[in-house]
């Protein structure tokens, strides 16, 4: 019976080993190259027809983007506001922008605030052209997909 004890014992000693290993070395030998402003600068079209244009200088503008709760009435509609933005991460999800908006000229309220995630740099992968590049605003997460227009 002692035996059988050792075994198991020995045997889950091994599993977790084992998935602390394949835990640790998912993310690869290299780490990914971190985001900077220069990442997000430029304008972002959403698959649904938003569009956010994002400025060196702190500035962010967002248009008809759908279904959020920024106005006086609190109830899901189409949105078009300025705001300002700083790098920012929220908890545990990929890096990006914090948003703040305005929306005719009153202060960021409840809903007027999201985090613009970004998921890829570009800066790696096979192409390293950013065409694997792509955005979601973290509270709207699942209604629209920003990519970054190219430029040039």
């Amino acid at each position: 019976m002692q035996n059988l004890a050792r075994a198991v014992l020995v045997l889950f000693g091994l599993l977790v080993l084992v998935t602390a290993y394949l835990a640790f070395s998912i993310e690869g030998d290299r780490p990914s190259a971190p985001l900077t402003a220069q990442d997000v600068t430029g304008t972002w079209h959403g698959d649904r027809g938003a569009r956010l244009e994002v400025t060196a200088d702190g500035r962010a503008r967002l248009t008809d983007a759908s279904d959020w709760t920024c106005n006086p009435a609190g109830q899901p509609a189409a949105l078009t506001a300025e705001g300002s933005w700083i790098m920012a991460r929220h908890s545990d999800e990929s890096p990006g922008i914090l948003i703040r908006f305005t929306v005719d000229g009153t202060p960021p309220a409840p809903g007027c605030s999201d985090w613009f995630t970004v998921h890829g740099t570009g800066k790696g992968g096979t192409t390293g052209d950013g065409s694997d590049v792509w955005a979601r605003f973290l509270g709207h997460g699942g209604k629209e997909r920003y990519r970054l227009a190219p430029t040039g």
